[in-house]
């Protein structure tokens, strides 16, 4: 296949190309895991910088070069570790990825854009079938914390509490309890346990992060919930958290239940009952049919009902339609998915906007031609004093300066601003005044290491919430501005002294 014929491919497409290919060359060498990671780390450039610098990347005559200076600068923005050491690992799937795509094992149907999508519009009905979900309001939808592990647990803990307002009582923490002894059936002291009264518990969230705990002191009774949805057990955590149970009440009664979606079993069996979103669903619904509801109670507990049916569970028949649509129209809806907005790119929009305005006032050199992945680059008056330019744009940038300030965006998740110089075709004058920069503010490389990047500063991460707050982020990246200035201030002042 022609390599302009590939790049009308979507990269999902050419995923599972390449995943196919991977497990047919296998031959039981390697396990499924180490090939998933094998397959992960190849598409580590396109899945960080995006669809059009992969391209670039593969298409290049100069691709060995080229590609290890993409990856480091996705490893350097995007990793923890030491990215010298981590690039040769990530490249050599990249390299074998790039064999594969030129070599004529890669042979997919070729894909007419326009035709695709226009097939998939014309037969946009098709979409009714799923109205039975999409139609209807849910309040958890509009939050848009469908998912989201905390605000599960902040909605057991209110149905769990016998003080709270929804009018169950202490109905749904009976019936974790009764859950609890129906599958631990050695429990010595069932009768007193069942005849309890759990008016007075108290139901603590986060202590010493611990997802629930419920605690009656009258009758000297805790019960410790570990919620998981889409992350597992980490660190020896139950062990930890039920020490941290026995420590604090010695002479209660304790139960420990480990909650997820299939009731997966916990590492410490003997403690933690199992339990899943299942049973979860069946105690509220037997608990709301006991008791008359006010109108606004029962249409929260009613989205909360749904939402975990749909979301959390596996709803058949909602699953059968997504996958006969998905069937007929894989190849628009592969495209669509690769380029949907999410909140990475909504929060890149964010950082262009302020970056733009920021230009407009001559207090940045927003690089407004760049657009590699969700990063967005700077340049300021006072660093381009005080780093000369090269004659030629040949930076590993392509530009004559040889400093950037980025705007560093994990996942949507957090941000910083760093300042990162480069060393690639740097002149000897530019060499000296980054060591002297490294020398004020030095980095982790080691003096006359060779490197190829340097980062001299950076602001502190700040995170994001779930639902972004524009004027929140724009007066964050005000603040780190201002501690840029500062930076910049100090730094041209210790130069200067050194003259």
């Amino acid at each position: 296949m022609k390599i302009e014929q590939a790049q009308t491919i979507s990269l999902e497409e050419i995923k599972k190309e390449y995943r196919s290919y991977l497990y047919n060359q296998n031959s039981g060498r390697n396990s499924d895991s180490t090939i998933e990671t094998n397959l992960t780390d190849a598409f580590y450039l396109s899945r960080h910088s995006g669809k059009d610098v992969f391209w670039k990347v593969i298409t290049s005559e100069n691709f060995e070069e080229y590609g290890r200076k993409e990856l480091s600068k996705v490893l350097s923005e995007h990793s923890k570790g030491n990215v010298e050491s981590l690039i040769n690992g990530y490249f050599v799937q990249l390299r074998k990825l790039r064999d594969f795509i030129f070599s004529d094992a890669f042979n997919p149907i070729e894909v007419n854009t326009e035709e695709v999508l226009k097939d998939f519009l014309l037969d946009i009905d098709c979409l009714e079938l799923l109205s039975k979900w999409t139609d209807k309001f849910n309040l958890f939808d509009v939050l848009k914390i469908t998912r989201a592990e905390i605000r599960h647990s902040n909605m057991l803990a209110w149905l769990l509490s016998p003080e709270e307002n929804h009018g169950l009582g202490d109905r749904v923490l009976k019936a974790f309890v009764q859950y609890v002894i129906k599958n631990f059936p050695d429990n010595k002291e069932v009768f007193s346990t069942l005849l309890m009264d759990f008016n007075d518990c108290e139901i603590k969230r986060e202590w010493r992060h611990i997802d629930l705990l419920a605690i009656s002191s009258k009758s000297k009774f805790v019960l410790c919930i570990e919620n998981k949805i889409d992350t597992g057990e980490h660190d020896d955590q139950l062990e930890r958290y039920k020490k941290e149970v026995e420590k604090a009440y010695p002479d209660y009664k304790k139960m420990y239940i480990y909650l997820s979606p299939n009731g997966s079993d916990s590492s410490n069996p003997e403690y933690w009952c199992s339990m899943s979103y299942h049973d979860v669903l069946e105690i509220i619904e037997k608990s709301i049919r006991k008791v008359d509801l006010s109108t606004d109670i029962n249409t929260l507990v009613e989205n909360y009902i749904e939402i975990i049916k749909r979301d959390i569970l596996e709803d058949e028949e909602l699953i059968q339609i997504c996958r006969d649509i998905y069937r007929k129209h894989q190849k628009a809806l592969d495209l669509i998915f690769e380029n949907k907005p999410d909140k990475a790119s909504d929060l890149a929009d964010l950082f262009r906007d302020w970056a733009t305005e920021k230009n407009q006032k001559d207090q940045i050199i927003f690089d407004k031609e760049n657009r590699t992945g969700k990063t967005i680059r700077f340049r300021t008056p006072t660093m381009d004093s005080v780093i000369p330019f090269t004659d030629e744009p040949n930076s590993v940038w392509k530009t004559k300066n040889h400093y950037f300030y980025f705007i560093t965006n994990n996942n949507g998740k957090s941000f910083a601003i760093q300042f990162v110089v480069n060393s690639y075709n740097a002149t000897d004058e530019q060499m000296a005044i980054f060591e002297k920069i490294n020398e004020l503010y030095p980095t982790k490389n080691p003096k006359g290491e060779k490197w190829q990047w340097r980062t001299n500063y950076s602001t502190k991460h700040s995170s994001v919430a779930d639902e972004i707050d524009e004027e929140k982020i724009c007066n964050q990246l005000d603040k780190f501005f201002e501690e840029i200035l500062k930076f910049e201030k100090e730094l041209t002042n210790k130069l200067n002294s050194k003259k």
